[in-house]
This record gives structure tokens, sequence and C-alpha cells, in this order.
């Protein structure tokens, strides 16, 4: 009977251990370089979905950017006078109903936003990303854009981006490149292992006891 309950309490302790491991986050950069082509070309078109690193990136159009489809992705090429050394994307527009880029995974799961780095393509500075939660809701961020034609601008984002399911974000007046993200993950199968093997010694060791 003592050996029983030893062997509950130690199996107990191994699960609540378990389960107070922190929770990993694994971080992926949508860097868009698979778009990089030698052409004359200053633009190439890009597929109207857009997969890198488990995710996915489409246009919308309509107010807020919803039920149409939205502008053409192009991205940048060596060519284009506004190039900045790596491809970068941005979309063209709907007549009377804009357009803007729409960010989700393929699973549908949750992600949070880390930065992205952002560029003038003409004299329209504003630049609106929206942060939609599973739960419903979503939050806004508009950041004025410097003036300037020559880098990348690295946009920044905190708590309010965590936690997402779908970005949307502006499209039209900007290129946009190296979208930072972070995705929790589930333990790592050596994590697992580590347990199982922890719970079987126990198991052993209680029943050569019991024997």
């Amino acid at each position: 009977m003592r050996v029983t309950r030893t062997l509950q309490t130690a199996v107990l302790a191994s699960l609540c251990a378990f389960s107070a491991l922190p929770v990993q986050a694994a971080t992926t950069v949508i860097d868009f370089n698979s778009l990089e082509t030698v052409t004359t070309n200053p633009t190439v078109v890009v597929p109207s979905t857009y997969i890198e690193d488990g995710f996915k990136l489409t246009t919308s159009s309509g107010s807020p950017y919803t039920g149409y489809a939205g502008g053409t992705i192009y991205a940048l090429t060596s060519s284009h006078g506004q190039w900045m050394g790596s491809p970068a994307v941005y979309s063209g527009v709907i007549t009377n109903y804009g357009s803007a880029f729409v960010l989700e995974r393929e699973d549908g799961g949750v992600f949070d936003l880390l930065s992205m780095d952002v560029g003038l393509l003409n004299n329209y500075p504003h630049f609106d990303v929206y942060g939609y939660y599973p739960e419903g809701g979503y939050f806004h961020k508009y950041t004025p854009l410097t003036y300037t034609y020559a880098t990348l601008q690295t946009l920044t984002f905190g708590d309010e981006f965590k936690g997402v399911n779908k970005l949307v974000f502006s499209s039209v007046y900007a290129q946009v490149d190296n979208i930072n993200l972070s995705v929790a993950t589930v333990p790592e199968p050596e994590t697992w292992a580590m347990l199982l093997a922890g719970l079987g010694l126990v198991g052993f060791s209680a029943r050569r006891r019991i024997c």
C-alpha cells in the first residue's frame, strides 16, 4: 500500500512539474526572399495567396477591408528605383474600394506580431495595422511614416498584437518586408520522452519493491 502511494505521489509530482514547463515560442520572419528573381522588370506579380513558413498573405478590399477581393500583390525587384536589397511586397488598388494585406496562419491558429519593415512608395505616409483576436474584437495601430524612400523603417508592436489570429495592414502606399512573428509551440518530443522515461523508472522501482 505504501509503495502504491509512493508511486502515485511520484507520478503526480512528475505531471505537475511537466505542466509547469514554460511555453516555448518559435520566431519566424516572413522575408519574401523566395520571390527574388533576375529580371529587368521593376516588379513581379506574386500569387494571390502567398505562402511562407506556415503563414498565408492575401489581399482584401472594401470597408473595413472585408468581403471583396483585394488588389494584385507585387514584389519589388533589383530593377526598381526603391529596391532596398531584398524583395518587398505591396499591392494594387481596387477603384473605390482600396486594398489591404491580410496575414493569417494556414492552420488558423494564433500568433504574435513583433515587428515589420516598411518603406514609402509615394507621398502618402500613413500606415495602419489591425490585429484581430479569435474571441472577437481588434486593436488598431496607426504609424506616420518618415518621408524617406532610401531605407526601410522598422515598426515594433506591443502586447496588443499578441494572441491574434489575423492581421490586416496597409498594402498600397508602402512596401512591406521582414514581418517578424512568434508562435507558441508544444513541448519538444525529447521533453515528452524524458518524462515518460522518468515515469517508467519510478514504476519499475516500485514493482521491484513489491516483488
